[in-house]
C-alpha cells in the first residue's frame, strides 16, 4: 500500500516497537506515526479507516506489550501529542490536559499552581490519555486506592465515527482499571482538583517516589503490575504470588521480580512469548493452589 504524499505527519515503516514500550519487547510496526497536533491525529485516523488499516493508539507504552511478530497495521503514539498543553483555572481549580501530557509533568504543574489531587500519578510512567483509558491508580497505603477517574470532570474524544465529542462525568463509567472508553481516542481530560500548599503537594510527590523506589522494581524494564488485584477481601496479586514462593520464577528472559511479585522484569533479551508463558504459568499455579484466577492488567497487542 502506498502512503498518500499529502499527509501532514510523517509515517515510518517497520519501526521497532520495543523502543516504545517500557518492557522493551515486541516486534516492528508496519506503519508508525507520532502526531503532534489534533489535526495530524484526525488525519491519520481518517487515513487508516479509509484504507481499512488496523490502527492502535499508544501512550508511553507502560501497560502494553506488542507481539514478537509486531503489528501489521498503524501504531500511532501520542507521546508528543500536544505534550505541553496544560491549562489551569485558578478560580475553579480545574486542570485541562492533553492526552499526550506525561503524568509527571502534570503533577509538577499542579504542584506549582498549588493544586492537589494528581500526586499519586507522578510516579506512573504514562500519559494522561493512557491513564484515563485504563483508569490508572496507585496508593502507598494498604486498602486505599487513588484513581484518575475520581478526578475526571469531562473528557474530549474522537468517537468511533471520527467525530470530536465531549463526554461529561455523568456519561463516564469508571471502575477498577476500566473506563468504558474502548473504541474512542482520548484527546483531552479536565480534572477537578483542590487547593493545597505547594510544599505539601511536593512532599506527597516525593513520598510516593520514595515508596516506589523502596517497594517496586524500577531498575529493570517492566510494565508495572502484571495482574489486576482480586476483589477484596482476597489478597493482592503480589501477595498471592509471593506467598506461593514464585518470586524469581523464569521463562526465557522474563522473570518474576525478586523485589515485587506482581512485577515481571525483562532480565535480558526477553520476548513477548516469554511473557505469555510466564503469565500462564503464574495464573495456573495460583489457580491450582488458591482457586483464584488472576486477570492480566498488561495488554498484549497482536495484529
Amino acid at each position: 500500500m502506498n502512503l498518500p504524499a499529502d499527509l501532514k505527519v510523517s509515517v515510518r515503516r517497520d519501526v521497532d516497537l520495543s523502543k516504545y514500550c517500557t518492557m522493551r519487547i515486541g516486534g516492528p510496526a508496519r506503519f508508525f506515526a507520532e502526531p503532534r497536533t489534533e489535526d495530524e491525529l484526525v488525519e491519520l485516523v481518517q487515513f487508516a479507516r479509509e484504507e481499512a488499516v488496523p490502527f492502535f493508539i499508544l501512550g508511553k507504552g507502560s501497560n502494553v506489550v506488542f507481539a514478537d511478530e509486531g503489528y501489521a497495521g498503524l501504531v500511532i503514539t501520542l507521546i508528543h501529542f500536544n505534550d505541553q498543553d496544560i491549562r489551569i483555572n485558578p478560580t475553579t481549580h480545574e486542570v485541562a490536559a492533553s492526552s499526550g501530557v506525561h503524568l509527571y509533568r502534570l503533577a509538577l504543574a499542579c504542584r506549582d499552581a498549588g493544586l492537589s489531587g494528581t500526586e499519586f500519578l507522578s510516579g506512573i510512567p504514562g500519559t494522561v490519555g493512557g491513564a484515563v483509558m485504563m483508569n490508572a491508580g496507585f496508593s502507598r497505603f494498604a486498602g486505599q486506592m487513588n484513581e484518575i477517574g475520581d478526578l475526571v470532570r469531562e473528557i474530549r474524544v474522537l468517537d468511533e465515527a471520527g467525530q470530536r465529542q465531549t463526554l461529561e462525568r455523568s456519561r463516564l463509567d469508571f471502575s477498577y482499571r476500566h473506563s468504558g472508553l474502548e473504541g474512542k481516542i482520548i484527546l483531552e481530560a479536565v480534572l477537578q482538583l483542590v487547593r493545597r500548599d505547594s510544599a505539601a503537594v511536593d512532599a506527597e510527590i516525593r513520598a510516593n517516589f520514595d515508596y516506589r523506589n523502596e517497594e517496586q522494581d524500577l531498575k529493570h524494564p517492566s510494565s508495572g503490575s502484571i495482574f489486576k488485584n482480586p476483589p477484596k477481601p482476597l489478597p493482592s496479586a503480589g501477595r498471592l504470588i509471593d506467598g506461593l514462593g514464585l518470586k524469581e520464577t523464569r521463562e526465557g528472559g522474563m522473570l518474576v521480580s525478586p523485589r515485587h511479585a506482581n512485577y515481571f522484569i525483562n532480565a535480558g533479551h526477553a520476548t513477548c512469548e516469554d511473557l505469555s508463558r510466564l503469565i500462564k504459568r503464574i495464573q495456573k499455579t495460583v489457580f491450582n493452589e488458591k482457586g483464584i484466577l488472576l486477570e492480566p492488567e498488561v495488554r498484549i497487542i497482536r495484529a
